[in-house]
């Protein structure tokens, strides 16, 4: 069963110490780094302290440094992780059990309140020392559909105190494979720092996030160019880089649109915020997705989104739960459909999009982990 995140109770906020166990953090970019990095962030402005571990991507980071309060610790820190000896693997094994022995040393100093571990690598979470168990989470961020990983999910959740899930649709998902209980700390933003415009101040559709194969944007190019022909404004804008970019390039080269698709690669935040407020439509394209944050940020836009119906995209879940947009089947002509019924029903997905994205404020969210995190230590004490 999954329980809903309630309002924090101010007799827990003592000040407690955490333990985030990550595989990789910033700077390196994706979902989870960017969920722990402005997590622990938020748990610090609490008064709380924060020791991260991860594993270091670049042999050139520092093994430990403070970071906006957060004490980050790197180990393995010699590199090579993303890079192991057969690609297929796609991670280095060798590294990730060093990382897992060491987390074990780390667990079994008794230095911490309270252990936070992000669902990957996995291995890190039969690394824990068994006293140090109830006082452990895990916070899945996505389901995976293949049968080793539905053996995972069904018994890695057994091996902690408690667990998280990054949506509801994550939560549902695992806690009937596991049987165990689950909580929901989304992926948040500082809801403040973004802005929304009349639907008259924008057009076209964007995308923005990283550019790997199963972000899968040759569907929403191809939609685009549907769309347009049956009359959607505007441009399509696709944000960001990765190594799918020439490809997707390609892609675009041989569109009918080409001439009204634009790649400006990476932006800076200002920049993503100015696009957001400025498109018409967001279209997440992806084949799987957990909880992804450009969803959160949309919201804060006042923009609609448009995601397909793939089995491991919790991005479809995310967007019925909240009804910030239109979710469809997974051809083209039905996500060209989407994109032109965001137009017609604009104001109604973009008016519960912003309502929707005040429960996701960093503020609500820390407090929520500091509430439960303070009730489990309570109990152990």
């Amino acid at each position: 069963m999954t329980e809903r995140s309630s309002e924090p109770d101010g007799d827990l906020q003592a000040h407690l110490r955490f333990a985030f166990l990550t595989e990789l953090y910033h700077p390196h970019i994706g979902g989870q780094e960017v969920f722990f990095q402005e997590l622990a962030e938020a748990m610090v402005r609490r008064g709380h302290a924060v020791d991260v571990y991860c594993i270091g991507h670049e042999p050139s980071l520092a093994a430990e440094e403070t970071v906006n309060g957060v004490r980050v610790h790197r180990y393995p820190s010699d590199g090579g992780y993303q890079k192991p000896l057969i690609p297929a693997l796609r991670r280095s094994w060798s590294q990730i059990t060093r990382y897992s022995a060491h987390i074990r040393k780390v667990a079994e100093t008794g230095g911490h309140d309270f252990y936070l571990l992000n669902q990957w690598p996995l291995m890190h979470v039969l690394a824990l020392p068994g006293r140090v168990r109830p006082r452990s989470a895990v916070h899945w961020c996505e389901v995976r559909e293949s049968a080793l990983f539905r053996v995972l999910q069904a018994r890695l959740p057994k091996m902690v105190g408690s667990n998280f899930a990054v949506s509801t649709a994550v939560a549902e998902t695992i806690a009937a494979q596991s049987g165990r209980p689950f909580a929901v700390l989304p992926s948040g933003i500082e809801v403040a720092r973004y802005r929304s415009a009349e639907r008259a101040q924008r057009s076209g559709a964007l995308y923005l996030g990283r550019l790997f194969e199963h972000k899968n944007l040759p569907l929403l190019v191809d939609a685009f160019a549907i769309a347009a022909a049956k009359g959607l404004p505007g441009e399509l804008v696709i944000a960001g880089d990765g190594p799918a970019r020439a490809e997707i390039e390609a892609h675009v080269a041989r569109s009918p649109i080409a001439d009204r698709v634009r790649m400006p690669g990476s932006v800076s935040e200002e920049q993503k915020i100015d696009l957001m407020s400025r498109a018409a439509v967001l279209g997440m394209p992806s084949k799987r997705e957990g909880f992804p944050r450009v969803i959160t940020e949309a919201m804060a836009s006042g923009l609609p989104i448009v995601t397909a119906r793939f089995p491991e995209n919790g991005a479809k879940e995310v967007v019925a739960q909240y009804g910030s947009g239109v979710v469809c089947d997974t051809t083209p002509d039905a996500f060209a459909e989407a994109l032109l019924a965001t137009q017609t029903d604009w104001d109604e997905y973009s008016k519960a999009g912003l309502a929707g994205a005040q429960s996701l404020d960093w503020s609500g969210i820390a407090a929520d982990l500091e509430r439960r995190a303070g009730e489990v230590v309570g109990h152990g004490r």
